[in-house]
C-alpha cells in the first residue's frame, strides 16, 4: 500500500467497480481498453523519455528507468481517459431516464429563461467558429499545462495538480450517476432547426465528432469541462500569472460556449465550479495524508525491523 500512489488506488477502486457494474449489466467494452490511441501516447512518450535520458547518460537502464516514471507519473492521464469512455455505455444502463427537465426547471428558476434558446439571439457563424475553438481547448490545456508543471515546476506542484483533475474528474462521474442528463443538444432538439447555431462545415464536422463520441452518455452535471478548465486556471496562476491571465479569455470562452453550443444547462456549469473548488482543496490535501500516511508506516515498519533485528542478535 506504501508503494501505491493515491490518484493510482482511486483509480483502481473505480476501475473495479465499474469492471463489476458492466459484469453485472451484461455490457462489454473491451475497445476502451484496447484503442490504439492510448497506447500511441504511451509509446510516443516512452520514446521521448528513453531517447533524452540516453543521450545524457548513455545508460539504457537508466534511460529506461526514467522512462518508466515518467509514464507513472502521467499514467493516471490515461486512467481517466479509459474510465471515461467505459462510462458512455455503464450510465444509459444504470440510469435510463434523465432528469434534464428538472435541470432546465432551475434554470429558468433562477435565470428567467432557457439559457439555450436565450443565447441563440447572439448567434452568428463567427461566433459559433469563436465558441468551438473556445470549447476545443479543453482537450488541449490540461495535457499542456501538465507537461509544464512536470518540466518547469516543482514536483508537489505537478503533483497538486494532477490530484486535483482526477478528483474533479471523479466527482463528476458522481454526478453523472446521481444526476443523469443528456444536455440540451438532445432534450431540446426539436426546438432547434439545427445543431448548431451558426458556423461553418468544419465546426459542424467538430462537434458531430464530439457528439458521436458522447453517443447517450449521461454527463452533462456537473460540467466537467468547466471544472478541468477552472482547475487548469488555479494553478497556472499558482505558478506563472501571467499565464493564467493569457489563458483567462480562453477559458472564459468555453465557459459561455458550454451553454453556447448546447452542451450544457446554466446549472451544469455552476455544479463545473463548485467541482473544480472542491477538487483544488481535496487534492494537494490528500497527497499530504498519503505521504504522512506512508512516512508513518514506513517509519513502524523500520522500528518492528530493528526489533526483529535485536531478538535475532539475543538468540
Amino acid at each position: 500500500m506504501r508503494r501505491l500512489r493515491p490518484e493510482e488506488l482511486l483509480l483502481g477502486v473505480c476501475a473495479v467497480t465499474l469492471a463489476i457494474v458492466l459484469a453485472v449489466t451484461g455490457t462489454t467494452r473491451p475497445s476502451a481498453f484496447l484503442h490504439p490511441r492510448f497506447f500511441e501516447c504511451v509509446a510516443g512518450l516512452a520514446l521521448v523519455v528513453i531517447a533524452r535520458s540516453w543521450w545524457k547518460t548513455r545508460r539504457v537502464g537508466t534511460a529506461l528507468f526514467a522512462a518508466a516514471r515518467v509514464l507513472r507519473d502521467f499514467a493516471p492521464f490515461l486512467g481517466v481517459l479509459v474510465l471515461y469512455e467505459c462510462l458512455h455505455d455503464l450510465t444509459p444502463l444504470v440510469r435510463p431516464r434523465v432528469v434534464d427537465a428538472t435541470l432546465l426547471a432551475i434554470d429558468r428558476a433562477l435565470l428567467g429563461v432557457d439559457v439555450a434558446s436565450f443565447l441563440d439571439q447572439f448567434a452568428s457563424p463567427w461566433l459559433t467558429r469563436v465558441m468551438v475553438w473556445c470549447y476545443a481547448s479543453y482537450f488541449l490545456a490540461p495535457g499542456l499545462l501538465a507537461c509544464a508543471l512536470y518540466a518547469f515546476a516543482t514536483r508537489r506542484a505537478f503533483r497538486d495538480f494532477l490530484l486535483s483533475l482526477i478528483a474533479a474528474t471523479l466527482i463528476g462521474y458522481v454526478g453523472y450517476l446521481l444526476v443523469p442528463a443528456v444536455g440540451p443538444y438532445v432534450f431540446e432538439a426539436d426546438k432547434f432547426t439545427s445543431r448548431l447555431p451558426g458556423g461553418g462545415k468544419e465546426t459542424h464536422l467538430f462537434i458531430r465528432a464530439i457528439d458521436d463520441l458522447r453517443g447517450v452518455a449521461r454527463d452533462c452535471f456537473p460540467s466537467l469541462h468547466t471544472a478541468h478548465t477552472t482547475v487548469v486556471l488555479v494553478f497556472a496562476w499558482r505558478w506563472k500569472r501571467w499565464l493564467a491571465l493569457a489563458y483567462a479569455p480562453i477559458a472564459l470562452g468555453l465557459f459561455v460556449s458550454t451553454m453556447y453550443l448546447r452542451m450544457h444547462y446554466a446549472i451544469d456549469v455552476a455544479a463545473g465550479f463548485a467541482t473544480a473548488a472542491l477538487a483544488c482543496w481535496v487534492g494537494p490535501r490528500l497527497d499530504r495524508m498519503w505521504s504522512l500516511w506512508s512516512l508513518g508506516r514506513a517509519e513502524d515498519g523500520a522500528g518492528r525491523a530493528e526489533v526483529d533485528a535485536r531478538v535475532v542478535d539475543s538468540q
